[in-house]
């Protein structure tokens, strides 16, 4: 293939990833659909960012990188979720350790505490996205997700509270055994052409030349 000044494909226009996206938790991927609740309406997008520490060991003479000599000392992932719809278990999720008292008839009482359990571990959080040339979506998981940054709210005349939420996502013991990451992204494969319409194109292609 030729190269060209411009970076553009024929594909371009089907491989953008559009529009805010929307935010699941304990979501679940069988027969090639996503099922998961909804934790509510976002404003102003989210943001999801892998940060990676890697190492080079420093070597007597040695003036440039070299392949192979590099190491991984951390790889996290986590989610920023901006939540405009605010319920009890969406505070309770952006503090982490906390508590919700239902037994008022009035109120849903939530209460922070200076202990983390192992409920306060979401099975996962999920950022759901559209791609434009395909009717799947494009979805990013977070295993054991859990805010591990306070909880800010900011009120204001006029507009509505928003509450940043940064989860984080955290391995189990077989992803460490395993050597593997806590978040995982599922991208829409390009859709296939039929095995008569790809040999009649290879065909007509051979033809011209």
């Amino acid at each position: 293939m030729a190269v060209s000044p411009v970076g553009l494909t024929k594909e371009t226009a089907e491989r953008m990833i559009l529009d805010a996206g929307a935010i699941y938790k304990n979501l679940q991927y069988e027969n090639g659909e996503f099922t998961g609740e909804a934790i509510g309406a976002t404003s102003g997008g989210n943001e999801f960012v892998v940060e990676i520490e890697q190492r080079s060991p420093e070597i007597d003479g040695l003036k440039t990188r070299m392949k192979g000599l590099k190491f991984v000392d951390s790889h996290e992932a986590n989610l920023t979720v901006n939540l405009k719809e605010i319920t009890a278990q969406n505070i309770k999720h952006a503090i982490g350790p906390a508590d919700i008292d239902e037994s008022d008839e009035n109120f849903e009482i939530i209460t922070g505490r200076t202990s983390i359990k192992k409920e306060d571990y979401i099975e996962n959080i999920a950022y759901v996205g559209r791609l434009s040339g395909s009717q799947k979506p494009v979805v990013i998981i977070l295993k054991n997700a859990l805010s591990t940054e306070g909880f800010t709210m900011t009120s204001e005349d006029s507009n509505e509270a928003v509450i940043p939420i940064v989860f984080h996502a955290h391995a189990d013991y077989e992803d460490i055994e395993a050597g593997r990451t806590s978040y995982k992204i599922y991208y829409p494969k390009a859709p296939q052409e039929p095995e008569g319409q790809q040999a009649q194109s290879t065909n007509q292609t051979e033809e011209s030349a």
